[in-house]
């Protein structure tokens, strides 16, 4: 499993709603997130994304953390100036989905 670096970590809780919102690179206007074109969705709510080049292809990837301990990846197949996210799949851990319990 990858450590995400403290500068690259951008954490956003949703407490009602279950469609994820994240910010620009640049910290601009809030923009709606979809990959394969539609809005990405979080059922449950409260999801917790970050901006990570996790594959380490050069583009800055999606990674959202779930209420219940699993980390969705939305691969970047378009740009770094525009990324376009293709639909998610879990981060894996020795096989298994990577998972961290929070109670």
């Amino acid at each position: 499993m990858k450590t995400i670096k403290k500068k690259h970590l951008l954490t956003i809780t949703l407490a009602i709603g279950i469609t994820c919102f994240g910010y620009t690179q640049k910290m601009g206007k809030l923009t709606l997130i979809k990959a394969d074109g539609k809005a990405i969705e979080c059922s449950p709510p409260y999801a917790a994304p970050c901006i990570y080049d996790y594959d380490q292809d050069g583009l800055d990837d999606l990674i959202v953390g779930e209420i219940f301990g699993k980390f969705r990846f939305y691969k970047n197949k378009g740009t770094k100036s525009t990324p376009v996210y293709e639909n998610f799949s879990y981060i894996q851990a020795n096989g298994k989905d990577a998972k961290v319990e929070n109670w």
